[in-house]
């Protein structure tokens, strides 16, 4: 396993993104019966893919978004006097 730990935040957003990929399949589900049940004409069924792209996006931002950083590598304090 890698060196790298998730923070606080880091964990709480790779949760809410497990929640919001749970959320994405009854979406889709979803919009796939009402497509079947009702035809693209209807305002349930583009409405019912927007849910499913919004979905999908959150999950993938919040995953990127708990991913642990590699740490910050040491750099030296120069002063700038000439300023």
């Amino acid at each position: 396993m890698s060196e790298l730990k998730r923070h606080v935040g880091q964990k709480v957003a790779l949760a809410t993104a497990v929640f919001c990929a749970a959320l994405t399949l009854p979406a889709f589900g979803l919009f796939v019966w009402l497509c079947r049940e009702r035809g693209l004409a209807d305002t349930w069924v583009p409405s019912a893919l927007a849910s499913v792209a919004f979905l999908g996006a959150c999950t993938v931002v919040l995953y990127v978004m708990s991913r642990p950083q590699p740490p910050l590598p040491e750099v030296a304090v120069v002063e700038h006097r000439d300023r």
